[in-house]
């Protein structure tokens, strides 16, 4: 029993299990900025992943907003009346959810390890809960933007193509089949699974970069969708454009730039395009370091395609999608803009350490309070005369899903 009373957070109200402030701060920038996605972070809608910090008592939930964009073709000319003519302006919204998550690494026996092993334990668990968390961050990514979204893509449960929101937007897909042309909207919008619609793609063996691999044409397609703001079949900016991730200017006209992250085994079949080796690996864009775009540092640079930077990312293994019929594979790649994303923080990540039996057992760990997801506002198509039964009323910010064979 102690002499004297000790306040309930340790001496001088300081919590003696926290490490000190500045420490948890830097372990924060540490762990976030080891994730491969870290330079796409920032705080505009520019950025293709928009970052919310949340005040305290802000509850578990914040909202993004978008403002509807305006009809650029049709202005109120000469001396047509003015009254009544102006657009009405309103403002959609997103929300994100925040979890509460913990990790922790414990260490027993801690006086007997320091003599029995070379190892600086302490240092090591410090390592391995950065490391930790900054992979729980970039798995959580990879999936809100892929399965944490469209849940029935992967399962090829009886969830089917003509339940709205089951799938991702048709303006927000490219889907090319066996013979290379591209999955009609009604086709797209089926009743039937996902798993029974990649059926109608090449097989392994016979994937070509001419058929439904990937391949030059299949990223133009996936520009050409980010500037209509919507598939061909549908008058331009139906949907509203995709801002690029970046712009640049080059003799005064401006450049866009967007990101495509690729499965590994699907880039096999765009390496095989005349079109993509002559303009890109034949020139040795690939080995010059001045040319490497560092957007996303830790993942596998490509090259880079009429303003498409591409990336070779092994986290898209855990979604490529098996055929109804046990003969096809599909990666699920993503082409990204800006606002694709949103993540937040309630509050600065806390580190700290516990110990337990005299201090033979130190448990080193780490919470915090973060939620991330993909960004969809309401769409146009789906509320027009005529849509396809099943369309999706929310359409992608900032990502359109890109899917070959491989």
């Amino acid at each position: 029993m102690a002499l004297y009373p000790v306040p309930a957070g340790g001496y001088n109200g300081i919590n003696p299990n926290l490490f000190p402030f500045a420490v948890q701060k830097e372990l924060n920038k540490e762990y976030v900025s080891q994730c491969p996605l870290y330079h796409l972070i920032g705080t505009a809608m520019t950025s293709p992943i928009v970052r919310k910090t949340m005040l305290q008592g802000a509850g578990l939930q914040y909202r993004v907003g978008k403002l509807s964009a305006l009809d650029y073709k049709n202005p109120v000319l000469n001396f047509d009346q003015r009254a009544g003519g102006a657009m009405r302006q309103k403002v959609d919204y997103d929300s994100v959810d925040v979890d509460f998550r913990t990790f922790a690494v414990e260490i027993a026996g801690m006086d007997i390890l320091k003599l029995g092993t070379p190892i600086d334990l302490p240092a090591e668990a410090r390592d391995q809960l950065v490391d930790v968390f900054s992979r729980s961050m970039n798995y959580d990514l990879f999936r809100a933007m892929t399965s944490g979204a469209y849940p029935a893509l992967m399962t090829g449960s009886a969830l089917t193509g003509n339940v709205a929101g089951n799938y991702p937007s048709y303006d927000r897909i490219v889907f090319p089949i066996a013979n290379g042309t591209l999955i009609t909207r009604a086709g797209y919008q089926a009743n039937g699974t996902f798993s029974t619609l990649v059926n109608g793609m090449q097989t392994p063996a016979a994937t070509t970069y001419t058929g439904s691999g990937l391949s030059v044409k299949h990223l133009e397609t996936l520009r050409n969708y980010a500037e209509r703001g919507n598939a061909e079949d549908l008058p331009s900016n139906t949907e509203s454009e995709m801002q690029p991730a970046s712009v640049k200017s080059k003799a005064g006209w401006p450049i866009k730039k967007y990101i495509y992250l690729a499965h590994p085994q699907s880039l096999l079949k765009l390496f095989t395009d005349p079109a993509f080796a002559n303009s890109t690996i034949n020139r040795g864009t690939v080995t010059d370091q001045a040319n490497t775009p560092e957007m996303i540092s830790g993942a596998d640079y490509i090259g880079e395609f009429r303003g498409i930077a591409i990336y070779s990312c092994g986290d898209l293994f855990d979604y490529s999608i098996g055929s109804q019929d046990n003969t096809k594979r599909v990666a699920w790649n993503i082409f990204m803009g800006a606002g694709a994303m949103s993540i937040g923080w309630s509050k600065e990540t806390e580190f700290g350490v516990k110990y337990d039996d005299y201090e033979r057992i130190q448990t080193y760990y780490g919470h915090e309070m973060r939620g991330q997801k993909m960004l969809k506002f309401p769409g146009k198509y789906s509320a027009s005369v005529g849509a396809v039964v099943g369309s999706n009323p929310s359409v992608e910010q900032g990502i359109i899903h890109s899917f070959v064979s491989f």
